[in-house]
């Protein structure tokens, strides 16, 4: 059990000792337990400011009723509470709070208002920096109680058992629907995604996106609103954020923060994604029966709704680690008022009292508490700047010249602040009396430790690919004549030599054509015969037509041969379809087989400008190539080299995102890719396969391909990989 110290007496109480005040007769106070310990919430209805007061803390406060002093009610707590009184660090504390929240009635002289109005301040500061993030201003528009006090009735319904149940039934039907149209459902979310957020081409579906968004965010927000207002909250306005400037409905549910039922603050909290949820079930269910949502304007607003829903759904309000509706409904199930404060006090608190030896003042979480908190600090504060990140390069994707902004505000926000206040509370931080040398060589070691290694240290800069294994050298067979197929010899897949018989085939044209030439033949010999004892012009007319037909017999036996199909050269077979050819047409010269032979094979891959320049002009990059048959086994390529001009023509249709490849595909023309790409080639010696009994791996295959370049540190590679970005969109953005 640690033994937590609690400094009795503070220096400033002489500043509000005399003071004699009591709460504002309009406050109201509402009781909630946590861990099984009573807390009261005291809200202001005028202000809706609330304040949150332990037991001790609450009976302090009732002792102040506007006649006995600060110093007089502190004495009765002392003498009837002992140990569990506030003390007077505390009780300043707890006037601070009441003071900034407008909470309390004083006649405060010049000295308690400079005390009692630091917090104050903090929270005009934090006001103030709320107003300077330009991302998400809030403007309030409308007091929205008389429109839920009206429609109340009917909606008490659906928060009800049987509305749980119709909710219940709704959803899993939709979810199972959407199942059982599981391709169709990822062909149409990757097309729907893509157009929503192309700006420079679609713009019609950009604004339908656009308007669902707000219209499903305002059945989210009213979703709060009706579930605080079902419990006896008050919910007065409504008004717009501006999320990442894009214009959000929002509602001002904080007085569910009194209520006494934990579950049904964590209701309130959840009601806003629980009413989306429906809405989108319904929207699938319209879509699952609409048709292709991209020729139809009822099911492109339908499956909007459900990529809305689902999108932020997940990443945002369910999040628990941004501070959302999941932020609030964890608060409190885990019992923790102001989470996100206590983990940051608590986890920095670790810092101070552990590495430099600040005593601290404030008390210890309880210990069930403390895992929470510092879990909750870390995963969040990752989170937090993951999503900014993504947020930037999403707008940058768009709208470059924003998202380079944006990026800024980031350098600002995510490393020159923080740097700021490192800075400032080294060096006039009153707590850090006698341990400043001891805080400044922690500060200066870790900085210096992510510097090098973010800035110093070289790391392998890789770019990744996927690749198609190709037959360096490869045969392809085509009949010498044409003909039905009248057997198949050899087999997919059969390793075959030059000679061996493929298929053979059969032509009644030709047999019939070379009986009728070789009676011709027989006849026209008959007639040299008696020819003979003519003259000689008729003996040379006659033998020049034995020579004509004796050609034709030749030429249609060597077409006959040619009915046999034969293989030129050694290697493997390829025919998926031949076992199926006998008794089809084959026409002279169709490919319907090829031989390869795998000694050798090489990677052909589709890269964009930005990659392949790089590759194609460093003489040691290093290639590491994995087949998808057998990803565990790493081979070494050769030196990648340009095998033809940038093409937005697919060599291989294996390279296209609709059947698993990395390159997007024109839509109107799906053997085209929608960007040039270069086919940088990487050969392959001697591709063992143990997995194989011919011990070689099979060509036209999936291959990984990692290129490693040269080494570089990580903030020169981040960077780059945002210059690119903006590089690339910058030319064809409208918005640039």
């Amino acid at each position: 059990m640690t033994l937590q110290l609690r400094p009795t007496f503070s220096e400033s109480w002489y500043r509000v000792k005399t003071l004699k005040v009591k709460l504002r007769p309009g406050a109201q106070i509402s009781r909630q337990y946590f861990r099984g310990e009573r807390w009261y919430v005291v809200r202001d209805p005028a202000g809706n400011q609330f304040h949150r007061l332990s037991d001790p803390a609450y009976r302090f406060v009732g002792l102040l009723d506007g006649t006995r002093s600060v110093e007089e009610a502190w004495d009765l707590c002392g003498g009837t509470m002992a140990d569990d009184a506030p003390t007077q660090p505390e009780v300043i504390q707890i006037l601070s709070h009441l003071y900034s929240a407008n909470l309390i009635d004083a006649d405060v002289t010049p000295d308690a208002t400079v005390l009692l109005r630091r917090h104050k301040n903090l929270n005009k500061r934090k006001f103030q920096g709320r107003l300077m993030n330009i991302m998400f201003p809030r403007i309030p528009l409308w007091d929205l109680d008389t429109f839920l006090v009206r429609w109340m009735p009917l909606v008490r319904q659906m928060f009800s058992r049987f509305g749980a149940f119709v909710w219940l039934a709704v959803v899993i039907a939709a979810c199972v629907m959407v199942a059982s149209k599981s391709q169709q459902s990822t062909h149409n979310l990757t097309e729907a995604a893509k157009h929503a957020i192309d700006v420079n081409g679609n713009t019609i579906n950009l604004l339908y996106m656009w308007g669902m968004f707000v219209f499903v965010k305002l059945i989210h927000e009213l979703g709060h609103a009706f579930a605080c207002r079902r419990f006896g909250g008050e919910c007065h306005e409504l008004g717009i954020m501006f999320l990442v400037f894009i214009p959000t409905p929002y509602v001002d549910a904080s007085t569910a923060w009194s209520f006494p039922n934990k579950w049904h603050r964590v209701f309130v909290g959840a009601a806003g994604m629980i009413v989306e949820l429906f809405f989108a079930s319904l929207c699938a269910f319209i879509w699952v029966n609409i048709g292709d949502p991209n020729h139809n304007i009822i099911g492109q607003l339908a499956f909007n709704a459900m990529l809305v829903a689902s999108v932020t759904t997940i990443i945002f309000n369910a999040n628990p680690l941004l501070r959302y509706d999941g932020y609030y409904i964890l608060s409190d199930y885990l019992e923790i008022p102001n989470l996100r404060q206590k983990s940051q006090e608590y986890s920095l608190g670790l810092i101070k009292r552990h590495i430099f030896r600040v005593k601290q003042q404030q008390p210890l979480p309880p210990p069930v508490q403390r895992f929470w908190l510092l879990m909750y600090y870390c995963t969040s504060g990752i989170y937090r700047i993951f999503v900014g990140i993504m947020i930037i390069l999403l707008v940058a994707f768009q709208i470059p010249i924003l998202g380079i902004l944006m990026a800024l505000g980031g350098v600002v926000t995510w490393i020159a602040m923080p740097v700021f206040k490192i800075f400032k509370y080294l060096t006039i931080e009153p707590e850090l009396h006698r341990k400043r040398g001891r805080a400044t060589a922690f500060v200066l070691a870790v900085a210096s430790i992510i510097v090098v290694s973010v800035g110093v240290l070289k790391f392998d800069l890789n770019l990744y690919a996927t690749g198609i294994a190709e037959p360096a050298n490869r045969e392809v067979v085509r009949p010498g004549t044409s003909g039905f197929v009248a057997r198949v010899v050899a087999k997919d897949g059969q390793w075959v030599k030059a000679g061996d018989v493929i298929l053979e085939m059969r032509s009644d044209e030709l047999q019939a054509r070379k009986k009728v030439a070789e009676a011709q033949l027989a006849a026209t010999v008959a007639m040299y015969d008696a020819a003979v004892a003519g003259s000689a012009a008729e003996v040379r007319q006659v033998a020049e037509k034995i020579g004509v037909f004796r050609k034709q017999i030749a030429d249609l036996n060597v077409r006959i041969d040619k009915l046999v199909v034969k293989a030129g050269s050694d290697g493997r077979l390829t025919a998926p379809n031949m076992h199926e050819m006998v008794g089809q047409f084959l026409p002279q010269g169709q490919e319907f087989a090829m031989i390869m032979q795998t000694e050798q094979l090489v990677v052909h891959t589709a890269l964009e400008q930005k990659d392949a320049e790089p590759i194609l002009a460093n003489k040691n990059v290093q290639t590491q190539l994995r087949f998808a048959s057998d990803i565990k086994i790493v081979l070494v390529g050769g030196a990648p080299r340009d095998a033809g001009a940038a093409s937005a023509e697919l060599r291989h249709p294996g390279f296209g995102q609709g059947v698993g490849g990395e390159v997007p595909v024109d839509p109107t023309e799906p053997g085209k890719s929608a960007l040039p790409l270069y086919d940088v080639a990487i050969p392959l010696v001697n591709p063992i396969d143990p997995a194989n009994p011919e011990g070689r791996y099979v060509p036209y295959q999936r291959v990984h391909v990692r290129f490693t370049l040269d080494k570089k540190p990580l903030a020169w590679q981040w960077v780059r990989r945002f210059y690119q970005l903006i590089q690339e969109n910058a030319a064809g953005s409208k918005w640039l």
